[in-house]
C-alpha cells in the first residue's frame, strides 16, 4: 500500500487562493486554483522549477513548505505578465 506523500501549501494572492502539491514519491508538481489544474511538471522539470526559486539546497527534490510558497509566488507573478 502506498502512503500519501503529497506536500501541500497554499497562499492567497490578490484574493486568489493558489495551492502547490508536490509528491516526494513521483516528483510530480502541480499548481491548482479552486481545484483546477493550472500547471503541472514532472521530473526533472519539477525539480528545476523548485530549484530555480529555492536555490540548489536539495536540487529541488525535497522542497520545504517555504520553497513551494516561493514557487507559488513566482508563478503567480509570471501569470500576471502581459
Amino acid at each position: 500500500m502506498l502512503r500519501s506523500d503529497i506536500r501541500r501549501v497554499s497562499t492567497s494572492v490578490d484574493g486568489m487562493q493558489i495551492c502547490a502539491e508536490y509528491s516526494e514519491q513521483t516528483g510530480q508538481l502541480c499548481l491548482r486554483h479552486d481545484g483546477v489544474l493550472l500547471r503541472e511538471w514532472f521530473p526533472p522539470h519539477s525539480w528545476m522549477a523548485i530549484a530555480s526559486v529555492a536555490g540548489a539546497r536539495h536540487w529541488g527534490t525535497r522542497p520545504s513548505d517555504d520553497d513551494l510558497v516561493a514557487l507559488l509566488q513566482n508563478e503567480v507573478t509570471l501569470m500576471r505578465l502581459p
